[in-house]
């Protein structure tokens, strides 16, 4: 069956072809290893070859994580953080911000979902801390959390880390949801992601969840096993979240990320929130990057997905069938 759904909130659109589809298992393939060089800067020992540490966790004397600025960053914080605009197209400005780097264990070869649960809720802490301050850098408009997991997803080390980059500048996919937010609360005076969860709560797509958080399949999902995972209190901001809430979200990333590592697939995570005074609804984003986008989904900007939201949560939900 061909069908094409639209998104919950914006006029984007996938095609669903579940006549190409493939079982699960089908997509485990060799995916290309990242080669390490010589002493990695993120193992324990070779803290020197990283730039001067802003944070970390302890942990019987021993670090557990730490945020250092990245040796080769995006963004500096040099220059003046205001974009200008010269003649009819010509917009632009300086780079500014900072970019920062947060490795999620000592140990060089452990994956993100090994950790316990109790850790992850410590880096989510260290995390949303540091989101904090980075937003306090005069000239910053927005803090991008995000996780490379693998090489065709854009990590060039081996060991776990997160990035943050926090810079001068709304992105564009930003603005677009904080605008489809504010234009659906005005209509029908509630979030538009409020009444997702609503209904993605009793229906196929739905993945597992706790007092906090619900993870399912979108809709309209763009990426093959794409996963939302949403808080179910209507909050915008990360750093608003408390203790309780903090774990449970641990709870679902580890519970999440260890099915996923059956497919021994890239991904990226990301963490969707707006800046201050702007209407949102937070969640967690986990793309698996399992297949190349063709000249269709770049010509036309619409996606063919071969693995339908459903049986995509049949999957993480271990209901899959043979």
């Amino acid at each position: 069956m061909h069908e094409l759904r639209k998104d919950y909130i914006f006029d984007r659109w996938v095609i669903v072809n579940t006549e190409r589809a493939k079982r699960p298992k089908d997509f485990i393939k060799q995916h290309p290893k990242i080669k390490d060089h010589g002493p990695c800067p993120f193992c324990p020992g070779n803290e020197k070859m990283t730039p001067p540490e802003i944070a970390r966790v302890n942990e019987k004397g021993e670090w557990i994580l730490r945020v250092f600025e990245n040796k080769f960053p995006a963004v500096t914080s040099e220059g003046n953080p205001e974009v200008r605009t010269e003649g009819d197209f010509f917009t632009s400005g300086n780079a500014f911000g900072k970019h920062e780097v947060l490795v999620e264990t000592p140990r060089h070869n452990q994956k993100f979902y090994e950790l316990p649960v109790e850790t992850i809720a410590k880096y989510l802490q260290l995390l949303f801390k540091r989101r904090d301050a980075l937003y306090k850098v005069p000239g910053i408009k927005f803090v991008a959390m995000f996780k490379n997991h693998g090489l065709e997803a854009g990590t060039s080390l081996a060991h776990e880390h997160t990035q943050m980059i926090a810079y001068n500048r709304l992105p564009a996919n930003i603005e677009r949801e904080i605008k489809a937010i504010t234009t659906y609360h005005r209509k029908h005076r509630k979030c538009p992601y409020c009444r997702v969860l609503e209904l993605e709560r009793k229906g196929p797509r739905r993945i597992v969840e706790n007092d906090s958080f619900l993870a399912f399949t979108p809709y309209a999902s763009i990426f093959e096993f794409e996963i939302g995972i949403f808080s179910k209190r209507h909050v915008d901001s990360f750093s608003r979240l408390n203790e309780k809430e903090r774990n449970d979200l641990a709870e679902l990333l580890k519970k999440i990320l260890s099915k996923l590592a059956e497919l021994q697939a890239p991904y990226n995570m990301y963490f969707h929130e707006a800046p201050k005074g702007k209407k949102h609804h937070i969640h967690v984003k986990i793309v698996p990057r399992l297949i190349t986008w063709g000249g269709f989904e770049h010509c036309t900007g619409c996606i063919i997905n071969t693995v339908s939201p459903e049986h995509a949560a049949e999957f993480f939900r271990e209901e899959e069938k043979e």
